[in-house]
């Protein structure tokens, strides 16, 4: 519940005024905001002051200028004590969010959700955008996906029905980013070019560029690499101009892929090793995790382990610094979905209401004993003390049974969030638990090691195109039948997500889970479809890694060598089975 602030008038002020300048030009912006402060002096009216801190603030953060940042937001603060004004709390706390995100730095997304709650039902519409979209900025940067996407397309509905075109393409832009966190690659590149367009309407010329970076991300994944390297090349250009420090890194980071994509290995290797000491340099930890991991997988590309090895292992210090054990293997809070999250707040009831029938019970039980003993002592055969205590039994009965079904309800419920209801096999949660219980358990160095087949159909969003979905979740259904009866009962089968499933078989050892793969690849190639399921051919691709217990040393970087595995496996052409150099 919001709590009223007993504030003196504050002017309407727009917090939008400074947004194009605090991109394409922040640090002039953040010199002419320092002058016109120092020029009105306490003169300026509150509302006033507030929005130029705000553009002050987004440019500070967009130029990685501390100073300005801090200035910004303590003077944010003061606003806040002298004026009451509940605008400019919101806004001192989105400025901390996003830098505290981008650098990996505190609790952001706290931070941002408590700005939020300081406006939320304000009843100017214009303010009502901007704090769904700093919520769904903050969300975005922070890659979760599932939660900013509904934020975002309310922030779109809202800036659409303000015709602000600018507010569209940056709504639009995070709608991208986060369809791309979930490999949403089409949709993702259709939200960027919206976003695009919304800028092109207002003439932010520069702001198309900058998002061409994100479109380049797309354009990778549809194999247009070229494409992808002049837009990226684009985008640097115009940030290095701007000295927006943390979206060139981006920007160059996405160069290096491009050359990486396009066969220009070492190039893009030596780019990429320029870029991530040029993040250590600017202090910018939220983004040097993830350039880290692209700089290990370009250098196992030309051969340089150690440094891979090397790179990992600092991406896994810097995360490790910044999120709890829980969430270090692997980030199980992104894969809990909105239907999962309902079943165990469903089992939390049950297990409340269990509580409250075992308390019942033994009331009921008690009762019933006393009234026994009271029989025994007074030998009194009263037709009513008879009916009482034979109604009083078939109450107990009654609560027995009933709790009995509600056990059965929440041990129901539990199972069917670690089953996948399309396939019947497991989900990701129930591989992660699985695949948890295995790596925890003590283990004989001298047994071999445990081995993690990543599967993926090839050309399944083809199959989901043209046939339909329906029919594609036959074909989910058909490589689930084969896969559970190829594998021997030591094997755990599970669908991870989409059309990628799991084959972890512990013990087995590297050559003998490259057999297995190659046996279950050409069984799916081999497989006799339905006549009337309209697909000619079915084939998979596999990638095969080992827990060794050192390059692999937890799930997450299992998880990591085989889908590197499984993306060379795809690259090389896709009906073929890869081992992973990371990982043995």
């Amino acid at each position: 519940m919001l709590l009223a602030l007993a504030a003196m008038p504050v002017a309407a002020a727009s917090m939008n005024a400074f947004r194009e300048r605090a991109v394409t030009d922040p640090h002039g912006l953040i010199a002419d905001v320092r002058q016109q402060l120092d020029r009105a002096g306490p003169a300026l009216a509150p509302a006033r002051e507030r929005e130029l801190l705000w553009g002050m603030g987004t440019a500070a953060i967009n130029s990685n200028d501390d100073a300005a940042l801090a200035e910004a937001t303590l003077r944010l603060d003061g606003l806040v004590t002298v004026a009451q004004d509940p605008v400019a709390a919101a806004a001192a706390g989105f400025l901390r969010a996003r830098h505290g995100i981008a650098n990996g730095l505190g609790d952001g997304l706290g931070e941002a959700l408590r700005a939020a709650n300081k406006v939320q039902g304000d009843a100017d519409p214009e303010i009502d955008a901007w704090a769904r979209f700093q919520l769904c900025d903050a969300y975005a940067l922070a890659e979760k996906p599932d939660k900013a996407l509904p934020l975002c397309r309310q922030a779109v509905a809202a800036y659409s029905a303000l015709n602000d075109d600018f507010g569209v393409g940056d709504a639009e832009n995070d709608v991208g980013i986060a369809l791309a966190t979930l490999d949403q690659v089409d949709e993702a590149s259709a939200a960027y070019q919206r976003a695009r367009q919304g800028y092109a309407k207002v003439k932010a010329e520069q702001l198309v560029v900058m998002v061409g970076d994100n479109l380049a991300q797309m354009y990778l994944k549809q194999g247009r690499a070229r494409e992808a390297l002049a837009l990226s090349r684009a985008s640097l250009r115009q940030e290095l101009a701007a000295g927006r420090i943390s979206d060139a890194l981006f920007s160059r980071t996405d160069i290096a892929r491009a050359e990486a994509a396009l066969g220009h290995h070492r190039r893009a290797y030596a780019l990429m090793r320029e870029t991530v000491e040029q993040a250590r340099k600017a202090g910018i930890n939220g983004q040097l995790a993830d350039m880290l991991r692209v700089e290990s997988g370009m250098a196992e590309q030309v051969g340089d382990l150690r440094q891979a090895l090397a790179d990992e292992r600092e991406a896994g210090r810097i995360v490790g610094a910044t999120e709890t054990p829980a969430l270090r293997a692997v980030e199980i809070e992104l894969e809990q979905r909105y239907a999962a999250r309902e079943k165990e707040l469903r089992i939390g009831e049950l297990e409340h209401a269990n509580e409250l029938k075992d308390l019942q019970l033994k009331s009921a039980q008690a009762d019933a004993a006393r009234r026994r003993e009271e029989q025994q002592r007074e030998r009194v055969a009263n037709t009513t003390i008879v009916l009482l205590a034979t109604a009083l039994l078939l109450v107990v009965g009654m609560l027995v049974l009933q709790l009995r079904a509600q056990r059965r309800l929440a041990g129901e419920l539990q199972a069917q969030t670690l089953r996948d209801p399309l396939t019947g096999i497991a989900n990701r949660r129930g591989f992660q638990q699985r695949a948890s219980e295995l790596l925890g358990a003590s283990r004989d160095p001298r047994s071999p090691p445990h081995v993690l087949l990543l599967i993926d159909i090839d050309h399944f969003k083809s199959i989901n195109d043209s046939i339909g979905h329906l029919q594609g979740d036959r074909v989910l259904r058909l490589l689930t039948d084969h896969l559970t009866m190829a594998v021997d009962d030591g094997c755990f089968v599970a669908r991870i997500g989409g059309e990628e499933f799991t084959v972890m078989c512990p013990h087995a050892g590297l050559a003998a889970g490259m057999r297995l793969a190659e046996t279950l690849r050409k069984g799916v190639a081999a497989l006799a479809l339905p006549e009337d399921l309209p697909l000619d051919r079915l084939t998979i691709s596999i990638g095969v890694a080992q827990f060794d217990g050192a390059r692999c040393h937890d799930l997450s970087s299992w998880m990591r060598a085989a889908d590197m595995a499984l993306y060379s496996a795809k690259s090389g052409g896709r009906d073929r089975v890869m081992a992973s150099m990371l990982a043995g």
